[in-house]
């Protein structure tokens, strides 16, 4: 405590804060001395805390309850009983961690406490609990520790519990629940964002905020969250290292008054103290000078890590964006040939009806009415087809402009079926007119009964176009290696989709008969940047994308394979 603050309180003891101290915590003077040591080991436990020192951080909390026991001080034994279940738990020794959890309840059941803490040592016990396996039990005591701070208005402590009760919820992947308890300390640290304990709130609660909307799948917001997190916690480094700054600020002759004051109680326990003083001044100081280099350090990698952090970002979205023109361009040949064929209908038909237009002409001036009608109606008909035939070529466009876009990102009522018989064709067609030498049998069997499924169709739209050009190019260079087969029968290249409704999801299957994945590499092919296509030939993102929007449908990317017989890849999405 600054030599300022002692004297101040020395002339007015009644006073209850002076520069954030708890000056109320010292009770009758005659017991002053013992319970500043007791406050003395616990900020050092404290201290120890902060600085990773498990072993020291114990040691100072058990010599402060120690003390705090022989004068009956309720406080000081309802406090470093609750610090030391606290580091029990870090440690993941919960047996001791209960038992001094639920030694400082007593003490908070106490009617002479004040009950400041009462609330966030209940929620250490659901800590406990949660950590024993125990998720009824540990809910029951988080709120119970959260309504008894919400009583007593401790912000912190409510904090805290948030905090708490937000990993919970992200541990059990409930994503609403853990949005709402992190989105709660958002409003708490803006009341104490110039305490040091208001800013572990902050950095905490950025923190809880960017890992809630990543689990939601909002990345905007996350990345959002996560600067200022790190921001948060770079400010509370520089507020630690200033409180270190005032603990070497000490004096040393207000050190010296109170040794010689126990002293003359005490003599041999005055020159522990005295020694202990001494030692723990170095320790600050070697811990100040530490945590300011480290604090330096951090501050220069922080930089880095930002730089990298945006030349990541900002490749990976042009990675990404060469992924969807590389695949777009397989498309535009695949999708001129089918545009063809409607055109040449229309082409065709259009050729013909303005023949017809001229003999029903004729035969009108002939004055052969029923020829003429029966000409009409052929040239009807020939409409229909036009109009048919330009429909068709109308939603081949669509699906190649929805395909390009980025597009709304949200859900659809969309035909699976339709869809992954669409892609397999304009696949198909693709490949041929890049290599007229290319062909492979092409099988489907779609499973009727499945409807329209809500999914983001372009998205899924380019999971399926990948697995299919990717079987179409292992079977092509299969063929391409390949001898007669055992019986004496060429090898026919063939490529089958297929869809399936079980047990409330869809599964849709792209099988090939080409050699097969290594099983050496199995386990690598959804990486970023994995390929074994030869170099130019594929930019190993194709998987890795497919898998990424896979998942954020709610669904599973499996694969089966089997050396030299052929590959199945299987996409599974809820109903």
């Amino acid at each position: 405590m600054p030599n300022k603050i002692i004297k101040s309180w020395q002339k007015n003891p009644n006073n209850k804060e002076e520069k954030g101290w708890r000056i109320a915590q010292f009770p009758v003077p005659g017991k002053d001395r013992f319970t500043i040591l007791s406050v003395t080991h616990q900020v050092l436990g404290n201290l120890m805390n902060y600085t990773e020192n498990p072993k020291q951080e114990i040691f100072h909390l058990k010599e402060g309850l120690r003390i705090a026991a022989q004068i009956h001080h309720i406080d000081r034994q309802m406090v470093p009983n609750m610090r030391l279940a606290e580091a029990y738990i870090k440690k993941n020794e919960l047996d001791s961690a209960i038992y001094y959890a639920k030694e400082s309840d007593f003490f908070a059941k106490d009617p002479r406490y004040r009950g400041l803490y009462k609330g966030l040592n209940l929620a250490f016990i659901g800590d406990i609990y949660f950590k024993k396996g125990d998720k009824q039990l540990a809910k029951k005591y988080y709120y119970e520790g959260l309504s008894f701070s919400i009583e007593r208005n401790n912000q912190n402590s409510i904090a805290q519990i948030n905090h708490k009760l937000f990993q919970f919820f992200l541990q059990e992947n409930e994503k609403d629940s853990a949005l709402s308890y992190a989105l709660k300390n958002i409003g708490i640290i803006k009341s104490v964002s110039n305490e040091t304990g208001g800013l572990l709130n902050a950095g905490m609660a950025y923190e809880d905020l960017y890992l809630a909307y990543k689990l939601n799948n909002r990345v905007d917001s996350a990345y959002k969250y996560q600067g200022l997190a790190l921001v948060a916690k770079d400010s509370l480094y520089k507020i630690r290292i200033r409180n270190l700054a005032d603990f070497q600020n000490l004096s040393l002759e207000e050190s010296l008054r109170l040794e010689n004051l126990e002293n003359e109680r005490i003599r041999t326990q005055s020159k522990i103290r005295t020694y202990g003083m001494l030692a723990g001044l170095a320790v600050l100081t070697i811990i100040g000078f530490i945590l300011y280099r480290n604090n330096r350090q951090k501050q220069k990698t922080n930089k880095v890590l930002e730089k990298t952090l945006f030349n990541l970002q900002s490749t990976q979205s042009q990675l990404i964006q060469s992924e969807k023109m590389a695949s777009l361009g397989e498309l535009t040949a695949g999708i001129a040939h089918e545009i063809q064929n409607p055109l040449n209908f229309v082409n065709n038909f259009s050729e013909v009806s303005n023949e017809l237009i001229d003999e029903m002409k004729t035969e009108f001036k002939k004055g052969d009415t029923d020829e003429g009608f029966a000409i009409a109606d052929d040239i009807k008909q020939n409409l229909e087809k036009i109009l048919h035939h330009g429909k068709r070529a109308d939603a081949i466009v669509k699906g190649m402009l929805q395909h390009s876009s980025s597009g709304t990102g949200k859900k659809e009522p969309t035909d699976i079926n339709k869809l992954a018989d669409e892609y397999l064709r304009l696949a198909y067609h693709g490949l041929r007119a890049k290599d007229k030498s290319f062909n492979a049998t092409m099988k489907t069997d779609f499973d009727e009964t499945i409807g329209n499924i809500n999914i983001i169709p372009q998205d899924i739209g380019r999971v399926i176009l990948n697995l299919i050009n990717n079987a179409f190019y292992v079977v092509d260079e299969k063929k391409k290696h390949a001898s007669a087969s055992s019986a004496g029968q060429p090898y026919e290249p063939t490529v089958s989709v297929s869809t399936k409704k079980i047990n409330g999801k869809v599964e849709i299957k792209v099988n090939d008969n080409g050699n097969g994945i290594p099983q050496k590499v199995l386990d690598k092919i959804f990486q970023p940047f994995f390929t074994t296509k030869p170099t130019g030939q594929g930019t190993g993102l194709g998987l890795s994308l497919s898998y990424d929007i896979v998942k954020a449908h709610g669904g599973e990317i499996k694969v089966n394979t089997k050396e030299s017989e052929g590959t199945e890849f299987s996409i599974i999405l809820p109903l």
